[in-house]
């Protein structure tokens, strides 16, 4: 095996099925240093790779062919035969002087490169979230039983009795009551007692209204 510039070897250990896509995981050593990542990618991607490197004047290894006339992604026994062949394609491929210096190699690399970065970064952000919505949870809580502790204050308006035969019941309101028949009392008696030219004034009042 020729050494290249990236010094990397590609190998397709697995793959997983998301309802009818298929992604081929791609797994990428460094050579040099112990040091790997990887991308996980359809087969229609791979294959336009392959037709790009295609282009150059180089022996290339087998690439697995297109089932025209069977579905590949319906049936496991066929997407194990393609990974194994995908696997196969991509060990032996940097056995070409002029792949490993292509253009086309090198930005599939470093385009595989930043397609795990953006991954890496979208995981550390949802954990944060994560960490965050944990922490925010607890104060809540708190919140939430200090409030059910607190012992509620009735206001007028806010009466906890409902029944009026409950409130007639209450020395609050006999005491009331009791106040506001000796006020009426004293009232009507004030009233009667008012005369001018020895005609109360209270019944004149309501003589003239009728």
């Amino acid at each position: 095996m020729q050494e290249n510039e990236f010094a990397i070897s590609i190998c397709v250990p697995s793959f997983k099925k998301n309802d009818d896509v298929v992604y081929y995981q791609l797994i990428f050593f460094e050579n040099n240093q112990r040091c790997s990542f990887s991308v996980d990618y359809r087969y229609s991607h791979l294959k336009l790779l392959h037709e790009s490197l295609s282009t150059l004047k180089a022996s290339l290894p087998k690439f697995p062919p297109t089932n025209w006339w069977r579905s590949t992604n319906n049936n496991e026994q066929l997407i194990e035969e393609r990974r194994i062949q995908l696997d196969y394609f991509f060990k032996n491929l940097f056995q070409s002087k002029e792949v490993c210096n292509s253009l086309i190699m090198k930005n599939f690399i470093l385009k595989s490169q930043c397609q795990y970065l953006k991954k890496v970064e979208k995981q550390q952000r949802n954990i944060l979230k994560k960490e965050r919505r944990e922490l925010a949870t607890p104060s809540q809580n708190k919140q939430k039983s200090k409030s059910q502790m607190t012992t509620p204050i009735f206001g007028p308006a806010e009466d906890p009795i409902e029944d009026p035969r409950e409130r007639s019941r209450s020395w609050e309101f006999k005491l009331t009551q009791k106040k506001s028949q000796q006020v009426l009392g004293r009232d009507s008696k004030q009233l009667n007692n008012l005369n001018f030219g020895g005609v109360p004034i209270f019944k004149g009042i309501l003589l003239r209204f009728k």
